[in-house]
């Protein structure tokens, strides 16, 4: 992702057209020895608001098309998450393959910014570990999602 795809991300108000927000809550065990958010813990607070928006839409467990892998991982760290508590999550499509799928995400607490970046899945077919095109209903759900398509 380019740095100007990322300013945007971190600059955008929450809520907007073609971004989708949801809030996760940050728990005791999710804390590093000082208190704070461990970096590891990120990933699977991003992994829960796309989860979460994903359910809104009819993606849920055991949908074919949420048979993805994490090919690309990207955090740029800006401030601790002290505590715990609800963060928000918000994230945007900003580029639809054949078989994956591109996100710009910022996780923040209103308008300060935790952490920012980018994260590339893969659909796969469970038999073979191979990449699999999004069904038309999801590739179509995915399109209205991309920025512009509104």
């Amino acid at each position: 992702m380019s740095e100007a795809t990322t300013d945007q991300m971190t600059d955008r108000q929450e809520g907007t057209a073609a971004g989708q927000t949801a809030s996760v809550e940050v728990f005791f065990d999710d804390l590093d020895a000082f208190g704070m958010l461990y970096h590891g813990r990120f990933a699977a607070l991003l992994e829960r608001a796309i989860t979460l928006c994903f359910a809104r839409q009819g993606l849920t467990f055991g949908h074919p098309d949420l048979n993805v892998v994490v090919r690309e991982l990207h955090l740029v760290f800006e401030r601790p998450v002290k505590g715990i508590g609800p963060v928000e999550a918000t994230f945007e499509l900003d580029a639809l393959g054949r078989t994956s799928a591109s996100f710009a995400f910022r996780i923040h607490s209103g308008e300060v910014t935790h952490a920012h970046g980018r994260r590339v899945i893969v659909k796969i077919d469970p038999r073979t570990g191979v990449p699999d095109p999004w069904t038309p209903a999801t590739r179509e759900l995915l399109q209205r999602m991309l920025p512009g398509s509104r």
